[in-house]
């Protein structure tokens, strides 16, 4: 009798960690990423130059150890060379495969707040550079840069370092322009956040008060009224003012009673 075929579904691989999510905890709150750049493979190559020299030299002496016969008074020499090829081969490949690890760790990321370059093996280091203080940025093609695809910028800072140089860095140009686009969102950020908030703390504020109404005159006692309306009958005997201009005074006299 067969036995039931297993019908459970494998464990889904996880997935890659992203180098957004890698460099998550050298960010500060609000900071996003916007670039995350590797820099080109021959970085690797030019620091890994004498290395690579090294395991050549092992290649060469290894060859030297089999063209030496073992007996005799050469079998000194041909253990000399073997011994060799096998020191230079450890020393070379070691070299290489720690540039490549050191190659393959090291990010360069632009964030909405600064210019971070992270990396290290065993030793994890970072060192960055705000946005703020970035004032110039110079980028250069080398001619062997423009055959294999690779480019330079130097930075040029108001800090103590003064310039920040980026070597063997592929597509220069759309490293510069992203970071040129970083640094005016920043810029906007910072020196746009005080006209932001302008028109919520004029909302929030009380409104003027409205203009009080003009008060009427004010009232007059009985001897007041009777001054001012002999003043008037007086004025109005002299022909100095007729008797309905004289009656119109005398009612706003009275309504002031």
């Amino acid at each position: 009798m067969t036995e039931p075929a297993d019908t459970r579904a494998a464990p889904a691989p996880s997935a890659p960690v992203s180098d957004t999510e890698r460099f998550a905890s050298l960010l500060a709150s609000g900071e996003r990423v916007l670039v995350v750049r590797q820099r080109h493979w021959f970085t690797f190559v030019q620091a890994a130059r004498w290395f690579v020299l090294v395991l050549l030299g092992g290649v060469v002496v290894g060859i030297l150890g089999q063209q030496v016969d073992g007996d005799g008074i050469t079998g000194i020499l041909n253990s000399i060379l073997n011994w060799g090829f096998g020191i230079f081969f450890l020393i070379g490949l070691a070299g290489l495969g720690w540039y490549y690890l050191a190659w393959r760790r090291e990010r360069y990321l632009v964030t909405t707040r600064r210019v971070i370059e992270a990396g290290g093996v065993i030793n994890k280091w970072t060192r960055d550079t705000s946005l703020s203080m970035i004032t110039d940025m110079l980028v250069g093609h080398p001619w062997i840069g423009r055959i294999l695809g690779y480019g330079e910028i130097d930075l040029l800072t108001a800090s103590e370092a003064g310039t920040n140089k980026i070597r063997f860095l592929p597509d220069p140009d759309g490293f510069k322009k992203a970071l040129l686009d970083a640094k005016y969102e920043h810029e906007m950020e910072v020196g746009g956040g005080y006209v932001a908030g302008a028109p919520a703390a004029i909302a929030a504020s009380p409104p003027p008060p409205a203009p009080a109404e003009p008060a009427g005159p004010a009232a007059l006692s009985a001897e007041e009224v009777d001054e001012s309306i002999t003043r008037l009958a007086d004025l109005r005997d002299r022909g100095l003012i007729t008797a309905e201009e004289f009656e119109e005074k005398k009612r706003e006299i009275l309504d002031r009673l």
